[in-house]
């Protein structure tokens, strides 16, 4: 048997085991999950995050937490004490929090009030803190599927009941990549790195396909988390993978919806304000078909602190997805 294909077969068997004792819930049932993102900004805000996560802390229906990336201003340095003690912050959360890493920690930290760092170096370093144990965040958190080969490990996959979670590195910055002067780097070598990216998500969303192969495991839906905004943000209307960086993405993203043949939300941020749509995807070789498939949430981001989104799974419906605003009370007297 081809090696490459044997490896495959092994990863694919090894999903299933894990997705089939992560399926601890009911087969169909409804539950809801938070969206925010896209901060805090700068160190005046921190506050206002924290009293986000605190409120959505004590919100009963919540069964846990996703942070869309950008846990720093894009003015902000990309230094160790910064990031380290923004991922405390989600850590301090009540809920289970998974994070999906955004530009402003890793893909613009080239820029020099950002400090003039190394991109692929903060990335590297945000690997080591954020994702060194295939669990989510918070004081209470839940395992996680890592992508290991390639290794990749912010690239993740959980379940909850028959809906599987994929969150994989794709930020804003037209996906990495723009190149400026002050990444230092050539355009060649950007592509090459975006490329290889590109081959690692094909990769671990072909184990995720994998998975509806399996009738003891067939997921009912699944949601995509990224960071980016790629339908109408930083990579334009473009098709072309040397001027949209998502491009790539968006193709494979449809071959996917065609592949398992069953309703996908994609959850990003980047562009900062709430969406809940159904985007068409006939320039990436979307159908009618795939198109009646797909549906598409963004979070609230800075400076709207005060609101994030409620998203409600109904599992096994024919439109699964429901997604909301949701306003915090406003101060009173009393609080």
């Amino acid at each position: 048997m081809n090696l490459r294909r044997a490896a495959t077969k092994a990863c694919a068997a090894a999903l299933v085991t894990f997705v089939a004792a992560a399926q601890a819930s009911p087969k169909h049932s409804t539950f809801s999950f938070a969206l925010i993102g896209d901060q805090p900004y700068n160190n005046f805000f921190e506050p206002a995050t924290d009293n986000l996560i605190q409120h959505i802390g004590n919100e009963p229906d919540i069964h846990w937490i996703l942070h869309i990336g950008d846990i720093k201003g894009g003015i902000e340095p990309c230094a160790n004490e910064l990031i380290n003690r923004r991922l405390a912050q989600l850590q301090r959360s009540g809920k289970p929090l998974v994070y999906v890493p955004g530009d402003n920690e890793w893909t613009d930290c080239h820029r020099p009030s950002n400090g003039n760092f190394d991109s692929q170096e903060r990335l590297n370093f945000l690997r080591q803190q954020a994702f060194s144990q295939p669990r989510s965040l918070g004081k209470k958190n839940f395992s996680v599927r890592q992508q290991t080969s390639p290794p990749y490990p912010e690239h993740l996959m959980w379940t909850q009941g028959s809906t599987l979670f994929v969150s994989l590195n794709i930020p804003g910055s037209n996906n990495d990549l723009l190149n400026p002067k002050s990444r230092k780097t050539s355009t060649k070598k950007a592509k090459q790195l975006l490329k290889a990216r590109d081959q690692a998500i094909d990769a671990w969303l072909s184990e995720a396909e994998a998975l509806f192969e399996h009738d003891s495991t067939r997921p009912t839906e699944t949601v995509i988390a990224i960071q980016g905004n790629p339908i109408d943000g930083s990579g334009g209307t473009s098709t072309n993978p040397s001027r949209n960086g998502y491009a790539v993405f968006m193709t494979r993203l449809v071959k996917y919806i065609d592949t398992t043949q069953r309703p996908v939300l994609l959850a990003h941020g980047d562009t900062h304000r709430f969406k809940w749509d159904k985007p068409g995807l006939k320039q990436f070789g979307g159908t009618p078909s795939s198109d009646a498939l797909f549906y598409r949430v963004e979070g609230w981001g800075h400076p709207f602190m005060n609101a994030w989104v409620q998203v409600k799974v109904k599992q096994g419906n024919a439109t699964p997805f429901e997604a909301s605003s949701v306003s915090l009370p406003s101060p009173t007297a009393d609080n």
